[in-house]
This record gives structure tokens, sequence and C-alpha cells, in this order.
């Protein structure tokens, strides 16, 4: 399965009113051979209960107990989350941090999609464990230029290296139509994260749609 992952970020398109009715209407495009997730800001992860498919944005290694402000992983699950963003490039945390959610998420068959901007953290983050890494170069970031044309050699790259320790590789930065799709999956990659040219499209469930080959 190929899968997307649709980041709401904090757009005022993608929380409280105006994301739940945006998650209304986008969570109902499906296409066999795709899985699409919904990675929401925190305070509405309760909408999982709801709608499938739902993800966190950012989660910590702690368990229960005394962190204030923390997003720890039982609580995720009780709400029906089950995977995570984590490492984004406008949410970067240390190495140390890394290795200890990773290990944290494996002792509860939780699901992490960490994020890399450069080959040499996609290897790190391959050796620490993680099973789908997701490489966004942070200059393309919310552009108009994709990853899939403008870094072809990075994915595939990215996607060599990932292989040799059985890691899943998603791509995202600028990804916004079918081609993109295409040639981010003929390099080897097995997912993308898109975020504002669906949340702050105009008809963001046709160009969800519209992505899906």
């Amino acid at each position: 399965m190929f899968s997307i992952i649709v980041n709401f970020k904090v757009y005022r398109e993608g929380f409280g009113k105006e994301g739940k009715g945006l998650l209304r209407e986008i969570s109902n495009v499906r296409k066999d051979g795709y899985d699409v997730y919904f990675a929401v800001p925190h305070a509405d992860l309760h909408l999982a209960e709801l709608y499938g498919n739902v993800i966190a944005q950012h989660v910590d290694p702690y368990s229960e107990g005394a962190h204030t402000g923390s997003v720890i992983m039982e609580h995720l699950i009780d709400y029906g989350v089950k995977a995570s963003l984590l490492n984004h490039s406008e949410k970067k945390i240390g190495r140390k941090a890394i290795e200890e959610t990773i290990r944290a998420a494996d002792s509860l068959g939780f699901r992490l999609y960490i994020c890399s901007e450069n080959l040499e953290e996609t290897r790190f983050l391959c050796e620490s464990g993680a099973n789908y890494v997701a490489y966004e170069p942070p200059e393309l970031i919310g552009g108009n230029v994709s990853v899939a044309t403008s870094k072809p050699e990075i994915i595939r790259e990215s996607t060599d290296i990932c292989k040799s320790y059985g890691v899943k590789l998603l791509v995202g930065a600028g990804v916004r139509n079918s081609n993109d799709v295409s040639i981010s999956s003929s390099l080897g990659a097995e997912g993308i994260l898109v975020s504002s040219g669906i949340v702050r499209s105009k008809q963001p469930e046709h160009s969800l749609n519209s992505l899906m080959i």
C-alpha cells in the first residue's frame, strides 16, 4: 500500500471547526492501493474516535506520570491514535530523544513516521531502529517546487539506505500532483507527506484525489 500523510499543521483551515470540516470532507477519499492518514493538531486528536486514520504531529518518549505538557503514547492510544509524526523540520528534537521515542514506541506497538532532512540523518534513523523514515528537505517545505522533480537522486539514495535496513521511505516537501507521486514511487518511495496543497486548497477533496495515480 502507498501511504499519503496529510499534515494539517496548525493552519487556520486545519484546526477547530474548520479542521473538523476539512477532516470530514477528505476522510472519505479512498482508492485501492492507498492508505491515507491525517496528522491533526493535538487538541483535535479526539476526532480519531469519529474518523479513522488520525495520527499525531508529535509524541514524547515519556510514560504516564509527572511530565507536564508532554504528549504521551498511552494518551494517544486511549484516543484510538496509533501513530505519530516525529522530528518534523518544524518540530526538531535531539537524537537521544529520537532513540528514546523509538524504544518507547516499539514497546507499545506504536507507529512512528520519523522525518529526516538529509542522507546522514536518514542513515542515523535507520540505524536507530526506525520503521518509517520521511525524507523532507526543509528548504522545499511549503513551496511550489517538488522534492520529486528537484531532488530525485536524493530520493533514490534515501531509498537505497532505507532498503538496506528494511525501512520504508516516505518523501515530502512541495508534493502537489500525481506526477510527483508517480516519480516518488518509481524511485522507491512507499508514501508521501503533503500539507498546504491539501489543507489550504479551495477544493481539498479534489486535490487529494488528484494525487492518486
